[in-house]
């Protein structure tokens, strides 16, 4: 009499994902706090996966290398971002604004030593910056398809016009980023943040169709 086919429970599938989910986030977390202490280059991959109760190996089955590891990181800003964007009731400008200052002062809080940090990991690691920049490539185009809807029917010789914008919101958020850390944490990251997305208003939101 052959033996009975073992037919695989399928309820076991979603607590296997759910593991290798709560598995992912700890590594995140872990990663996360040791870059910010460490810097992104003094940190072992041995460490982060030491740091989240896990073998190595295990990391290398989410993580192929330490800037894929950082650069999820990031992915984990720009996803809140995106859902918060897709539930908006305002017009991008606005919501960039609001956006870009309450972000601000959070990663400023208590000195803000740990962004700072990470910025200083972004321009002293060239593996970073590449990684780093398909993720930001991606604010420029959520951006740009929100001011599409905001602007309605363009000329064509505005037609680039949403694009140029975002760009200009993401530039200036970067640079007022980069000027702060240079600065030591004595700006006001939140404030200069602010002063750029108004000067972006003051010169495009007229654009912004009525009720958007």
């Amino acid at each position: 009499m052959p033996a009975p086919v073992q037919v695989p429970d399928m309820n076991q599938y979603p607590l296997r994902e759910q593991r290798k989910q709560r598995s992912r986030e700890a590594l995140l977390r872990s990663a996360s706090k040791l870059f910010a202490c460490k810097g992104f280059k003094a940190t072992t991959l041995e460490e982060v996966a030491e740091g989240a109760g896990l073998h190595v190996q295990t990391l290398y089955r989410h993580f192929p290398n330490k800037a894929e590891l950082a650069a999820a990181i990031d992915r984990v800003y720009f996803d809140r971002f995106r859902k918060a964007f897709q539930a908006r009731d305002t017009d991008t400008l606005t919501f960039w604004r609001g956006w870009v200052e309450t972000a601000a002062r959070r990663l400023t809080r208590d000195g803000g030593a740990a962004y700072r940090r990470g910025l200083e990991n972004f321009y002293t690691q060239p593996s970073l910056s590449g990684t780093y920049l398909k993720t930001w490539n991606q604010y420029e185009e959520i951006l740009a398809e929100g001011l599409r809807e905001d602007f309605g029917r363009l000329p064509p010789e505005r037609s680039n016009l949403p694009m140029l914008v975002a760009c200009m919101l993401w530039a200036g958020n970067r640079r007022a980023a980069f000027e702060w850390a240079q600065a030591k944490g004595k700006r006001d990251l939140a404030a200069d943040c602010v002063a750029v997305v108004d000067t972006v208003i003051e010169a495009f939101g007229q654009y912004v169709r009525p009720g958007r």
